[in-house]
């Protein structure tokens, strides 16, 4: 790896909370930029996406239909244009709907990626199917199945196979997601697996079922409400019995070590859900979280797995330095 493209997806169509679209400027605030040059010899910041084109509010069948389906073909070109031969590429959001454009885009890189989706939700859901009408609870079932008759999504050409597909830490899925999840035959392990057999145990054998010859791109899209309700408070849905945070830690790691992890989402941390003290708690877990993985990727000193005293430090033994303008 050269070094990261870390690009700000500032996406909120996909739910009805427009503080999502603040995390990628927290982040960036709390020293993301320079905590990611601890580890990797160049970060390129390619700026925010702009989204005030892709429409407004409307309520239908999917709610915010035009701006979601014009939002994600925005991300997936964006994606697609760049070259990523040897970066490893860092979305950060923003709300789970942009995971459409984000894997689609990506797609185009690297056809035979496997897809790690770390959610307490299954996000699968058809539009018909959809309880809340959210498209952030629906990304996947375009990925699975295409535009499904959906004008506004005609610009799909690239298809997710349902057997590239992981899911970890689903604790909350709807009747109709777990039909969709169990006739497509895609893996998926909950949070009481993950606590009850560990991720590197499950991760291993997840990566041996998708790609049996262990040569696959790799691309992680993390949800912070994987963690337990508990752990995270700064997020729009959460979900309480969550694997434990040091195993979520764990499974980024080990998926950086693999050498095949290009990409990563990290989303739906929102800085308006919550008082500052427990905001300042998500972002440092979602920073933690980002640098984490990150460290692996590019094989200098692991991040910590321990919370909260230890500090990360670099390839020199330096600590790096704390979270200071959101959280003072």
């Amino acid at each position: 790896m050269k070094g990261i493209k870390l690009l700000g997806v500032p996406f909120k169509a996909g739910q009805p909370h427009s503080g999502v679209a603040q995390a990628p400027e927290a982040m960036r605030e709390n020293h993301l930029i320079p905590l990611l040059r601890a580890f990797s010899p160049r970060v390129d910041d390619l700026g925010d996406l702009d989204f005030s084109l892709c429409g407004d509010h409307s309520d239908g069948q999917i709610k915010n239909e035009r701006a979601s389906a014009l939002g994600n073909a925005l991300i997936s070109e964006s994606i697609q244009s760049e070259n990523l031969k040897d970066f490893f590429l860092l979305n950060i959001g923003g709300d789970h709907g942009l995971a459409l454009g984000t894997i689609h885009g990506l797609l185009h890189h690297y056809p035979d990626l496997i897809v790690v989706w770390a959610d307490a939700h299954g996000d699968i859901n058809t539009p018909d199917a959809s309880q809340s009408g959210n498209f952030h609870g629906m990304p996947l079932s375009f990925l699975l199945k295409g535009n499904q008759g959906r004008e506004e999504f005609a610009w799909l050409r690239k298809i997710l196979r349902p057997e590239r597909l992981i899911f970890m830490g689903p604790r909350d899925l709807d009747p109709a997601e777990k039909e969709i999840i169990r006739d497509l035959g895609i893996q998926w392990y909950s949070s009481d697996d993950i606590n009850s057999f560990g991720a590197e145990a499950l991760l291993q054998m997840a990566l041996r079922i998708a790609d049996p010859h262990g040569k696959a791109p790799i691309h992680l899209s993390f949800d912070v409400d994987v963690f337990d309700s508990e752990d995270v408070v700064a997020t729009g849905t959460r979900v309480p019995q969550g694997p434990d945070k040091n195993e979520m830690m764990k499974l980024g790691q080990l998926l950086g070590e693999t050498g095949r992890l290009q990409s990563m989402d990290l989303v739906e941390v929102n800085p308006d859900f919550s008082h500052e003290k427990k905001t300042c708690e998500t972002l440092e877990l979602a920073l933690r979280f980002t640098l984490s993985v990150t460290a692996s990727v590019f094989a200098q000193h692991p991040a910590p797995l321990m919370f909260p005293s230890e500090r990360l430090k670099n390839k020199a033994g330096t600590a790096v330095p704390a979270l200071l303008n959101y959280c003072s």
